[in-house]
């Protein structure tokens, strides 16, 4: 009799005096000092990703969500103050290990109708909302909140036969894909890999790093070709990393394992471009990957990328990679990639919009008529690569059932 569950942390979005990661860094500090004193042996606990904490009582069938409610009024009062403008809400599912697991790696975004109560059996489980005022069933609708056994009779039994530690000693993915969707004709058209949270776009990272991390990336492709369904599968490469000649020799040995004939389905994604690369470094790029590679997508971050500058037909598409918080800025991003569409059809290259998180955001790439999106909106992270399927833009986001 163990119950097991993953715990979401949520924070309010007025946060201005921290980046996402360093956010992260902050929650799990202030959450694992909270769960080391109050969350005692022979209960166990583990952080499992950013924001994500899996929590294990071996001598209960089901963990107390109003006991939760303390831990959300010290992070709000650590992160905010007792009089700051910030929230913090838990959001607790309780299932079998698998469920727990996929819960965990959810982005928060692709949660946010279970956070409202709308979502309509996404995940297998109990799920309960935690405020600092208190605990609320979603599922079961106005459910019990409350453990079993309850409180008073749970410290007096002994733990169930069996190491609960197995539940938190699994590895956070490396890898993970993300849905490409082509909107013209409303179907997901193959998917992208990345390096675990840091899907649709990398960070500033090491270049040899980032070599690696492609590598593992490329290889997480090959599986997903011999096993997954049809669609094309995109992989990263770092844009630096391919114009540099030691490092652009790094990448041959991983490239020479990708079979010929898979390459009408190999797209690369080149990501870390500058907002005018040159012919020359263009010119590199097409000879390292042309031969194993059908299709060449930019990943961008100027919206104001200067695709006068690039010979017709150099590449096949540019993806313009949403970042930051502010709605305003991404939406203005959003007009100002999508006003170049003339120019871009001259230049015989598709456009795409990455990152896509809300359905504001959804919405005006629909009227704008983005051709390719992608983001936890359109369809959420996913441990593994489900190629092709047909999906009305309204049922977006895409879940993939088995």
């Amino acid at each position: 009799m163990t119950a097991i569950a993953c715990l979401k942390i949520f924070v309010g979005e007025e946060l201005v005096f921290a980046d996402a990661e360093t956010m992260a860094g902050v929650v799990a500090k202030v959450a694992s000092a909270y769960l080391e004193t109050h969350w005692t042996w022979p209960r166990r606990y583990g952080l499992v990703a950013p924001f994500s904490f899996v929590l294990a009582d071996p001598r209960a069938t089901s963990l107390d969500a109003e006991e939760l409610c303390r831990m959300s009024r010290e992070l709000q009062h650590k992160l905010f103050g007792d009089q700051g403008a910030g929230e913090v809400t838990l959001l607790m599912l309780e299932g079998d290990q698998a469920e727990v697991m996929r819960f965990a790696g959810t982005p928060a975004m692709a949660l946010k109708t279970l956070l409202d109560g709308l979502d309509k059996g996404g995940f297998a489980g109990r799920v309960c909302k935690i405020t600092p005022d208190g605990a609320v069933s979603l599922t079961p609708p106005d459910g019990p909140t409350a453990g079993a056994p309850p409180a008073e009779e749970l410290a007096a039994l002994s733990p169930a036969a069996g190491d609960i530690d197995d539940f938190l000693q699994v590895d956070a993915p490396r890898t993970g894909w993300w849905g490409i969707y082509y909107l013209p004709k409303e179907r997901f058209v193959g998917g992208g890999v990345g390096w675990g949270a840091e899907i649709d776009g990398a960070p500033a990272i090491d270049l040899v790093e980032a070599v690696e991390r492609d590598q593992a990336c490329l290889d997480a492709a090959l599986v997903a070709a011999d096993s997954g369904p049809s669609g094309y599968l995109f992989v990263p490469f770092c844009f630096s990393a391919l114009i540099k000649p030691s490092l652009q020799r790094a990448y041959e040995p991983a490239l020479q394992k990708l079979p010929r004939a898979l390459r009408p389905r190999l797209a690369a994604n080149i990501y870390d471009v500058p907002r005018e690369p040159s012919y020359g470094a263009i010119s590199k790029v097409r000879s390292l990957l042309t031969d194993r590679f059908s299709l060449l997508d930019l990943h961008v971050s100027d919206p104001g990328f200067r695709i006068e500058s690039l010979q017709a037909g150099a590449v096949n598409s540019v993806t313009l990679v949403l970042s930051g918080e502010d709605e305003r800025q991404r939406a203005a991003a959003i007009t100002r990639f999508l006003r170049d569409s003339a120019i871009y059809r001259t230049k015989r290259v598709w456009q795409g919009i990455a990152g896509v998180k809300s359905l504001r955001e959804l919405d005006l790439c629909r009227r704008l008529k983005a051709p390719f999106l992608s983001g936890p909106i359109v369809a959420p992270i996913s441990s593994r690569f489900t190629g092709e399927a047909a999906c009305p833009s309204l049922n977006l986001p895409y879940r993939h059932t088995a």
